[in-house]
């Protein structure tokens, strides 16, 4: 039984008929021969315009491909994004790095302690002269027995000179090194300060571009790197899955992800000792440039010291956020959909303990990336092609490995004051476990802000 599209059918009468489809008038849905796709001599315009007015209420916008100036416009706003942030995040890591080499030994083997009083004194008096008294200037008070020294060489000469019409060429004074003289070993704003009055802008933010070009090809590679694993293990991938919870294999996904991040973070091991280096010596050092320091790099793997430091530190980031949702789903129950809150408060005190497990890390790698720095300096000297010694802002601390340099900073090296309820009690040596945490206060500064900034928005899910 035929049905009408000007009606409703008198035995069908709640039957309402499709929207879509070719009207019957149209003479390409006629015969039964062409099955309603028009006649067989129609070309290829006619099927899509015959498709277009079937599917007339279907936009296509969403599933079709971006063009192509949308793609680099929106590549663009990513790169100019993550530079913004790396501008602003700069100063503080520049501080915190310079804080983490920073030795609290004096150079002459004692420990410098100083009083709270003490220290203010010497800052409040510094910038008054000394009362000593300068020698080119005539002594006014003294005895009057003929002084053994009364005949002066350059006085005479002056005057020589002086009547033969020609100077004396002026003295080149080298250009003095930038020391930075910390009061505090874990005053973070003190060093901007620092910088900034001695180097200024460029001493704060230094090595933001080696910075910028470092986390660009740590992210890139470390995607590709998981990518090829994934397929050569025929693992899942978590990027895609939707995290680990949502693959087959949840701990093989986080032993990929975890040996992406170590490979990128092996691969780009010089590229991170560069960046150390501009951190941690002046702006008035010459051939700062990255394509110069790369050249100068005796090698471009990395070194063998800092290799088992450089892949623990890659290891606690990935390890640590992968893990984290997988174990609040599965053991603890906590869904970002179905609780958001306690979710993010939990990926919150996560992010917190991996900050507190990186950070000993990260000093150990900082110091020994230096003394790295130092030993190609003297394989140079050996070999003849010297050119100038690695002039830092403050004296570096020793480097001992992972665990001699951990239990170094927190039972030798430097001094701590005794708790308030033993007052007196002698200062221990050693520097403890805040030793270990330098900049502890600028990573819990971000992630506090990070959370905040997710809270105010209503962000639910994702990545904290």
């Amino acid at each position: 039984m035929s049905t009408t599209r000007e009606g409703p059918n008198p035995l069908r009468p709640y039957y309402k008929p499709p929207s879509i489809g070719i009207p019957q008038d149209l003479p390409g849905a006629t015969t039964n021969r062409t099955h309603g796709l028009g006649p067989r001599s129609g070309s290829a315009a006619s099927y899509a315009s015959s498709a277009r007015d079937i599917l007339s209420d279907i936009d296509y916008t969403d599933y079709g491909s971006p063009s192509t100036v949308e793609s680099v416009k929106k590549q663009i706003d990513d790169w100019v994004y993550r530079y913004m942030s790396i501008l602003l995040a700069q100063p503080f890591d520049v501080a915190k790095t310079i804080l983490q080499v920073r030795s609290q030994v004096v150079d002459d083997g004692t420990v410098e302690l100083k009083s709270p009083r003490q220290s203010y004194r010497e800052s409040a008096y510094s910038d008054y002269p000394s009362d000593d008294s300068d020698p080119d200037e005539p002594a006014y008070f003294t005895s009057t027995a003929p002084s053994s020294h009364s005949y002066s060489p350059s006085r005479s000469r002056r005057r020589h000179d002086s009547r033969s019409g020609i100077l004396p060429p002026p003295k080149v004074t080298p250009p003095a090194k930038v020391q930075l003289v910390l009061k505090r070993s874990d005053a973070v704003l003190e060093v901007i300060s620092q910088e900034w009055s001695k180097e200024g802008a460029w001493g704060v933010w230094k090595a933001s571009n080696v910075t910028f070009v470092y986390g660009f090809l740590l992210q890139t590679l470390e995607k590709w790197s998981r990518g090829l694993i994934s397929a050569l293990l025929n693992v899942p991938d978590p990027e895609i899955s939707a995290g680990l919870i949502g693959s087959t294999y949840p701990w093989a996904s986080l032993a990929v992800a975890a040996a992406a991040a170590a490979s990128a973070g092996i691969i780009l091991a010089p590229l991170d000792l560069i960046r150390t280096k501009l951190i941690v010596t002046p702006v008035s050092t010459p051939k700062r440039s990255l394509t110069t320091q790369l050249r100068a790099l005796p090698s471009y793997l990395c070194p063998a010291s800092i290799l088992l430091p450089t892949l623990l530190h890659s290891l606690v980031t990935p390890a640590i956020s992968h893990s984290t949702p997988l174990l609040l789903r599965s053991h603890l129950s906590i869904d970002p959909i179905l609780t958001p809150n306690t979710y993010q408060i939990a990926k919150f005190f996560s992010r917190t303990a991996e900050l507190f497990i990186k950070l000993p890390l990260e000093t150990v790698l900082r110091r020994g990336q230096v003394a790295v720095l130092k030993e190609d300096v003297e394989i140079a000297r050996a070999q003849g092609t010297w050119v100038s010694d690695l002039e830092t802002l403050v004296p570096i601390g020793e480097y001992r490995g992972v665990v001699g340099t951990m239990w170094m900073i927190a039972r030798e090296e430097g001094v701590r004051e005794p708790p308030l309820l033993k007052k007196k009690a002698k200062p221990q040596k050693g520097q403890g476990l805040p030793g270990l945490w330098r900049g502890w206060r600028v990573g819990m500064w971000g992630l506090v802000g990070m959370w905040t900034s997710r809270a105010l928005s209503g962000g639910n899910g994702g990545e904290f």
